[in-house]
């Protein structure tokens, strides 16, 4: 058999297309005119350009630039927006899909009353005036009681810079719950812990060499354009990928090399790549030694019992392998890690992540060209004033004791905590939240959701019947993304700190109000001051006064600048490398002084609280790392003296997952994995997103199928410690033997009939054109997975959940 190599496969074909040319086969192709540049649409009906809008995706939280095209008063299409930094005109699919949103047949468009029992489906309209009232006499009974902790408002994705905390604290609640402890929290609490911030920006472009631990970064990264699109262009420069991950994604695909590595091992074959490369000398000692808090010395003497050979044993890579590519990293440079849900998502994930990006201090690859950056992000005001204190009442709810550390909280125990009776809880309000699908255990959301002892009155804002508005007792209808306005500022791909703009593409439809709109209007409904922190026009209004603290902005025009072009970044500018080096200003030192470890420049606030600001190096005041903001050192933080003082190892470790410990020979470990057409709960009612990806069959290894008797396709019987699923089965290769893998996003028993892969008709004539009805809809197992917690970061570990697998 004769073998090809990818090189002479792609000069073979370049040789025949070229022949075939001069041949005059691709006469009509040579002569086809260049595509057009993005930024217009034109008509195919009146052959006039249409009306281009642009705003910002919230398909997903990557927020891309997009223009919205409107013809007769409707979105016609949706493309991204060139002038955008990050996304820079590149669309993908769930953006494009944003129009399914907008116009889904189903969509919930004035608000509604249940007048049936919690789930029965039954509803009545009401009028706004009618719901506001309603809801409002509601909440100030709860404040009137002297119980505003009862009032909880849980969200899931938003972009309401902090509105959500004006609301609440200005009716006396401190009881603001988030989702992302089922998302990412112990990533961004492994970062907080390590370097001050919980973001970080990998300069793909520019590396050589990015090592990736469990991150599906052309399938579901959280700035998942953007990034993925960076990284094709490092890899066209000669970057090298190596990916680490459970499962063949398409980033382990489109990497140099992939490990299918056990779930939970990540950080220890990190920590055993950090010690090779101490071991051969090849780390950046002044890096470590300068900005740092723990010598290299005794850096090299913690790593070493972390061999390649215990790694080997623990996560099945290679011994040989973990010398090589840490080998490579180290020299490569410059270089960066890459992690996500893989390698995070697990009871130890705060730690794993500490393990991973301590190789970028180690080789000195922090904040640099084509290393791993600090986040940079455009500046904007906040609210005006006056903004409203925090409340002095606390929620356990919010802060759970047992996770002093996890800053994100821990919302997947809200539900089992209000069950259990550690916080009572009168009014439950959600916006653009799913708990009864998203939640681990969703047998146990639902029945809270359900109990009215437990949740007297639910109030869900959304703009679809999900699975948790189904339950709510009042629903008020949401604006879309394409209907609202709100300034966005997220981390800077380009390392050039942008702002850009969310604004309507078309009004809200029906009575959809924007949820900032809503917070006034309950506002002054509840009184007794609570609406003198609202009393400030229209959010237009206030976005035109916020950009003008960004001076350059200013300049340009501030709003309308906005409007026009959809983003704004100073073009003058290039990446700022090393800012944690950067001198302090003499104003940012006035009043500060030395702490006593001598390096931790520290100022006192008005209520006594100290804060780093900065540190001393060779004598010189420095602006150091976002440590300093959480009170800690303003170094890169190796040695952690937050986890030690909370009964933690306060250096890197490895942790192993305890119930991984214990699995018995036909045991397997369940995780969970995102496509890149769906997003997580929310855009399973966009018809052209379903239509490519409606089922999730469980991917399962040929040699673990085999001993089970099990055939692609079969239906299989998925048990846990808490119950048991039916599903079908993918045999595949590209999976770890010891593992099983379903995608999230489909399996929906609300969100409507494109969701759940029903025919019908409606005012979209594409509803009858369901083909995909006889597959169904695939199968959703959170049911499968116990609720816990990650007992540092507090995200939940949804890799970690041990099951059996038999033909059913």
């Amino acid at each position: 058999m004769v073998e090809l190599s990818r090189r002479s496969f792609l000069k073979l074909g370049a040789a025949g297309a070229a022949l075939l040319t001069l041949q005059g086969s691709f006469s009509s192709l040579t002569a086809a005119k260049e595509l057009t540049a993005g930024g217009k649409s034109v008509s195919p009906r009146t052959k006039k350009e249409r009306q281009g809008i642009p705003s910002v995706c919230l398909q997903c939280v990557s927020g891309c630039g997009i223009i919205g095209y409107v013809e007769d008063g409707r979105i016609v299409k949706i493309e991204g927006n060139p002038e955008h930094p990050n996304n820079r005109g590149r669309l993908c699919a769930k953006g494009q899909a944003g129009i399914n949103n907008e116009y889904d047949p189903e969509r919930i468009l004035y608000p509604m009353k249940r007048v049936g029992a919690r789930g029965e489906g039954k509803w009545k309209r009401i009028s706004r005036e009618e719901a506001y009232s309603e809801v409002a006499a509601r909440l100030r009974e709860v404040r009137d009681l002297g119980r505003p902790e009862e009032f909880a408002f849980h969200y899931g994705r938003n972009r309401l810079q902090d509105y959500e905390k004006r609301f609440m604290y200005a009716f006396g609640s401190p009881t603001i719950l988030d989702h992302t402890a089922i998302c990412e929290a112990s990533k961004k609490v492994g970062q907080e812990l390590t370097w001050g911030t919980d973001v970080d920006i990998n300069d793909a472009p520019n590396s050589r060499y990015l090592l990736n631990f469990g991150c599906s970064i052309f399938e579901a990264h959280v700035i998942h354009n953007s990034f993925a699109q960076r990284v094709v262009e490092g890899q066209m420069n000669g970057a090298r990928l190596v990916t680490f991950d459970v499962r063949l994604s398409n980033t382990a695909a489109r990497s140099n090399e992939w490990f299918p590595i056990k779930p939970g091992t990540d950080g220890l074959v990190a920590l055993a790549m950090a010690n090779v490369i101490m071991r051969e000398g090849l780390y950046d000692k002044e890096f470590l030694d300068t900005w740092t808090n723990y010598p290299s010395d005794k850096l090299a003497q913690h790593l070493k019992q972390f061999t390649p050979e215990m790694a080997e044993k623990e996560s099945g890579v290679p011994a040989a392998d973990i010398r090589r590519i840490a080998i490579e990293f180290a020299t490569a440079r410059p270089a960066t890690t890459v992690s996500y849900r893989g390698a995070c998502s697990h009871e130890n994930g705060a730690m794993n992540e500490r393990c991973i990006i301590l190789l970028n201090a180690i080789t000195g690859n922090v904040d640099v060209k084509g290393g791993f950056c600090l986040p940079r992000s455009g500046k904007t005001k906040g609210a005006p004033d006056p903004k409203p204190e925090k409340p002095s009442v606390k929620s356990v709810l919010a802060s759970p004791p047992d996770y002093p550390l996890a800053s994100h909280a821990a919302n997947q125990l809200v539900l089992p905590m209000i069950k259990a009776g550690k916080q009572k809880i009168k009014v439950y309000m959600t916006y653009w939240y799913n708990p009864a699908y998203s939640l681990p255990d969703t047998d146990l959301a639902m029945e809270v959701l359900k109990d009215e002892r437990l949740i007297p009155y639910f109030v869900a804002i959304d703009a679809y019947m999900s699975e948790a508005t189904a339950l709510a007792d009042i629903i008020l209808p949401d604006s879309t993304y394409l209907e609202r306005w709100d300034p966005e500022t997220a981390g800077a791909y380009s390392l050039v700190p942008y702002v850009a703009l969310r604004q309507p593409v078309v009004p809200p439809l029906g009575e959809a109000v924007p949820v900032r709109d809503m917070f006034g209007e309950l506002a002054r409904r509840i009184g007794g001051g609570m609406e003198k922190y609202f009393d400030f026009g229209a959010t237009e209004d206030y976005i035109r006064v916020a950009v003008l603290e960004n001076k350059g902005l200013a300049e340009a025009g501030g709003l309308e600048y906005l409007k026009k072009h959809g983003a704004w970044y100073d073009k003058s500018k290039k990446p700022d490398y090393k800012s944690y080096a950067k001198p302090l200003k003499p104003e940012e030192l006035a009043g500060a002084t030395v702490d006593a470890n001598g390096y931790s420049i520290v100022k006192t606030d008005k209520k006594g609280k100290k804060q780093v600001v900065g540190v001393m190096v060779d004598g010189k005041p420095c602006k150091g790392f976002p440590t300093g903001k959480h009170g800690i050192s303003g170094k890169f933080e190796i040695y952690s003296k937050k986890m030690e003082e909370k009964g933690f190892p306060a250096l890197p470790t490895y942790v192993p997952v305890a119930a991984h410990r214990k699995m018995k020979d036909d045991e397997l470990i369940l995780t969970t994995f995102k496509v890149s057409t769906q997003t997580q709960s929310r855009t399973a009612n966009c018809k052209w997103l379903t239509e490519i990806s409606h089922d999730n069959p469980l991917w399962i290894h040929p040699r673990t199928a085999a001993a089970r008797g099990i055939k692609d396709g079969d239906t299989v019987k998925v048990v846990s410690r808490l119950k048991s699923a039916v599903t079908r089965a993918r045999v595949t290769e590209g999976i770890h033997p010891g593992v099983v893998a379903f995608a999230m996003g489909s399996g929906h028993w609300e969100y409507g009939r494109v969701a759940g892969a029903k025919n019908f008709k409606s005012a979209d004539r594409d509803t009858e054109l369901i083909w995909w009805e006889k597959h169904g809809n695939g199968v959703h197992l959170n049911s499968l997975i116990p609720v816990a917690a990650d007992p540092v970061g507090g995200g939940q570990p949804y890799m970690d959940t041990v099951v059996t697998v038999t033909r059913a």
